[in-house]
């Protein structure tokens, strides 16, 4: 049945709960063969619902109540027809978020990719092997057989995303669905993959739907965009268009929340005194020990390292994974051991100081970790979280507690009757904001916070990084900020403190580094994550 000449083409899909909630709204949209079309938005609204649909895979109690979505001129799903499932794999395949939890993790990688081509192309098992390391070695991945032959969390966040989008490919799709698939990758990697995607839909013709936040990544590389708010699409285009001349408000608050203005250094920040001081920290880690009676080898994370952190300041450490941002976080506040050197804090030297001195000190200094959720207890409410470390340390009497926890969760913008929900009710954003409460309920003079938004949308993202510097001002806190968002760096951020391969290579103000970088990794890290205004710029050189 011939419908129309686009690759995809969706119209008036609507997706309700069993309900009647609708989800997705009467939205349409089309991809082209060769084109990659971006679908924009804010978490809840309606991007990943409305790409499982295309593939037939709405969660239990979610369905397509309206609309025709049809591919190659064929109608692949409506709400009077079954989707069929052999489409998927052979004509439209699907790159997830997050490749540890798509993946088998009890099957190595090249018999996952493998076994799709078995299924699909009804080869032999020793034809797929041998065609799923030729996919392997096409993606990038360094030594595809080694790679094989390995499970799926032996490998590295950028080669997990690599596998995927093999496993993907490999049935030649003609419409590659990527949702989501750089959100958690350090900029060089993202620039990697994204770059890979681009060669992959250029050399197979293929139509490319990105399901993103990230407008950068919108400029650099898709041809249209498609911008969702509250399930419905509320702007497309041409995205030099869209972007330069947005006409809907919420557009242009995307935009704006995607080019934040760079801070001013604040004047009450002490230089002479710092709050922590490191003086020529390091760390390995031992490796597997192959043989009996043979020490085992050890892997050097974090170089003899010095640096200060200025009490009033929040000072930026960037770096890609592997650098050794976190382990020097996590070695500030005493959740690691280092093999040598000081840890300075307040005067007093951790490393020489008593089991109950460092517990003391320990309490001056929180964290908060980059999953929310993982982070916090998903059986116990969000008040009994806050008041546990109240208790723990007898910082209130217990009569006082309840007032406490209802003043942190204020602090933080919540409301006081969120102290008798679970984490789960509620949202990304809301979540970071009880982390940060909960890691204020000691009242402590330092805060690391450990890719604390990375994983947030722009809007949600831009309201925790002011949070933080509001917090900062009226606390005194000082706070190490561990990010390998540049954009958020910048917003935030007074120094900068650049790690490669566990050493410094660059540090300075904040826009010193970022806009007039010395080293070379430096100028790497900013060259691959460009700012809105430039991604527009390369689309146009490249």
């Amino acid at each position: 049945m011939h419908l129309d000449s686009a690759l995809l083409d969706v119209k008036n899909l609507a997706i309700q709960t069993a309900s009647g909630q609708p989800l997705v709204d009467d939205i349409s949209f089309q991809v082209n063969r060769g084109e990659m079309v971006a679908l924009v938005g804010e978490s809840g609204s309606g991007k990943t619902l409305s790409s499982l649909a295309l593939i037939g895979l709405l969660p239990s109690g979610v369905s397509m109540t309206g609309g025709i979505i049809s591919l190659n001129n064929q109608v692949i799903s409506s709400p009077l027809t079954d989707f069929d499932a052999s489409t998927r794999g052979r004509q439209l395949a699907m790159i997830f978020q997050e490749p540890m939890t798509s993946m088998n993790p009890v099957l190595k990688v090249g018999e996952q990719i493998a076994e799709v081509l078995v299924r699909h192309h009804r080869i032999s098992w020793k034809q797929a092997h041998k065609e799923a390391v030729e996919l392997l070695d096409r993606v990038g991945i360094i030594e595809p057989q080694r790679r094989a032959k390995q499970y799926i969390h032996q490998l590295s966040g950028g080669m997990r995303q690599r596998v995927m989008i093999a496993s993907a490919i490999c049935c030649k799709p003609s419409l590659l669905i990527a949702d989501e698939p750089t959100t958690a990758l350090d900029v060089t990697i993202q620039a990697q993959i994204l770059a890979l995607l681009r060669e992959l839909q250029k050399e197979m013709a293929l139509g490319v739907l990105l399901i993103t936040h990230d407008l950068s990544l919108v400029a650099r590389y898709a041809d249209r965009a498609c911008v969702m708010h509250r399930g419905k699409i509320v702007e497309q285009g041409g995205v030099q268009q869209l972007l330069n001349a947005p006409q809907e408000l919420y557009t242009r608050k995307l935009i704006a929340a995607s080019q934040p203005e760079p801070r001013t250094v604040v004047q009450s920040i002490s230089v002479d005194s710092p709050l922590v001081r490191l003086r020529e920290l390091s760390k390995s880690y031992a490796q597997t020990q192959r043989l009996p009676f043979i020490p085992a080898k050890r892997q050097t994370v974090l170089y003899p390292t010095t640096l200060d952190i200025r009490r009033g300041e929040i000072l930026g450490l960037i770096g890609e994974s592997g650098s050794g941002k976190t382990t020097l976080g996590r070695a500030i506040i005493g959740l690691i051991e280092t093999d040598s050197g000081d840890i300075e804090f307040d005067g007093v030297s951790l490393t020489q100081a008593d089991h109950s001195t460092r517990r003391k000190m320990r309490s001056r200094a929180q964290i908060i970790f980059q999953d929310p959720y993982a982070s916090l207890n998903p059986k116990i409410t969000i008040g009994e979280q806050l008041a546990e470390p109240l208790r723990v340390y007898k910082l209130r009497q217990p009569t006082l507690i309840a007032d406490r926890v209802e003043e942190l969760l204020k602090l933080v913008g919540l409301e006081a009757h969120h102290a008798s929900r679970l984490p789960r009710a509620f949202s990304g954003g809301q979540r970071q904001r009880i982390a940060i409460a909960r890691a204020l309920a000691l009242e402590p003079e330092l805060l690391v916070a450990d890719e604390a938004v990375s994983a947030l949308d722009l809007s949600v993202r831009g309201q925790v990084l002011a949070l933080l510097d509001q917090l900062r001002q009226r606390l005194g806190l000082t706070v190490l900020f561990i990010s390998h968002d540049l954009a958020a760096v910048r917003q935030v951020c007074d120094r900068v403190v650049v790690l490669y391969h566990g050493k410094v290579v660059e540090s300075g103000l904040t826009e010193q580094v970022l806009v007039a970088p010395k080293h070379a990794y430096t100028q790497q890290l900013l060259a691959a994550a460009p700012s809105l205004t430039e991604a527009l710029r390369l689309r146009n050189v490249s």
